[in-house]
C-alpha cells in the first residue's frame, strides 16, 4: 500500500525557482503540522554545485526538532551518456538520490539506452517522474525491459504528483513485475508538500487494479 504520510520528494529554497518561504525550517513544520511520517530533501543538485554543504548541515541541524523520518538527499539530471549529474561526493548510500530527465531527447535510442544506465547505477534510489518526451513512443516490451531492470536493481519508482508520472501504460506493466512505487510531491511550494490529490487516479490504480 501506498502511504499518504510519507513524500519523498521536496525541494526547498537552495534553487532559483521553488517559492522563497520554501526553508528546510519550515517545511518541516509543515510536514509536522500534516502529521506526515517520512519526508526526503531532494533539493536540485548539479556537478557544479557550490551550496550542499550547507545545505546538509541546515537539514541536519533541523533534524533534531522533530520525530519524522528525514532523508537527505537530492534530485539529479540524466545526462545523455547516462551519468548522473550530482558530485561524486554524494554517490554514495548515505544519501537519498533521485534521478530524472530534465532534458528534452529527440532520439528514442539515446533516451532509452541514458534511462537503463541511471536504473543500473548503483548509486541511484529512485527513478523520479518517469514518462518519455512527446514525441517518444515505446511498446509494451520496452517497457517490460524497463520494469525488468528496475526490479533487479531495486529501484523505486516515484508516483510524482507535479507532473502525473508515470504514464498508466508503464504502472500496468510494472506492477505485473512486482516494482516497487512511492509518492514524491515534487513540491516546490509549501502548499505542495504532502498533496497528492492530482495523482489519486494513479494511487488507486496500483492499489485496486486487478482486485
Amino acid at each position: 500500500m501506498l502511504n499518504k504520510k510519507e513524500d519523498y520528494h521536496i525541494h526547498c529554497n537552495y534553487n532559483d525557482h521553488s517559492a522563497i518561504n520554501l526553508s528546510v525550517e519550515n517545511i518541516i513544520k509543515k510536514a509536522n503540522d500534516l502529521h506526515l511520517q517520512t519526508i526526503a530533501f531532494t533539493e536540485h543538485v548539479r556537478r557544479t554545485s557550490e551550496w550542499t554543504e550547507k545545505y546538509l548541515q541546515e537539514i541536519e541541524y533541523f533534524k533534531n526538532t522533530t520525530n519524522i523520518k528525514i532523508l537527505k538527499g537530492f534530485e539529479a539530471k540524466i545526462l545523455p551518456d547516462g551519468s548522473i549529474d550530482c558530485p561524486e561526493t554524494y554517490l554514495s548510500r548515505e544519501y537519498f538520490l533521485i534521478a530524472s530527465f530534465h532534458t528534452k531527447y529527440q532520439d528514442k535510442y539515446n533516451w532509452y539506452n541514458a534511462l537503463l544506465k541511471a536504473i543500473r547505477n548503483e548509486s541511484v534510489n529512485v527513478i523520479g517522474h518517469l514518462a518519455p518526451d512527446p514525441e517518444i513512443s515505446l511498446t509494451d516490451h520496452e517497457i517490460k525491459i524497463l520494469g525488468e531492470e528496475i526490479s533487479s536493481n531495486n529501484k523505486i519508482v516515484e508516483l510524482n504528483a507535479k507532473y502525473k508520472r508515470p504514464p498508466i501504460e508503464f504502472i500496468k506493466i510494472f506492477k505485473n513485475l512486482s516494482v516497487q512505487f512511492h509518492l514524491g510531491s515534487d513540491a516546490h511550494s509549501i502548499e505542495e508538500i504532502g498533496n497528492f490529490d492530482r495523482i489519486n487516479d494513479l494511487i488507486n490504480f496500483i492499489e485496486h487494479c486487478g482486485e
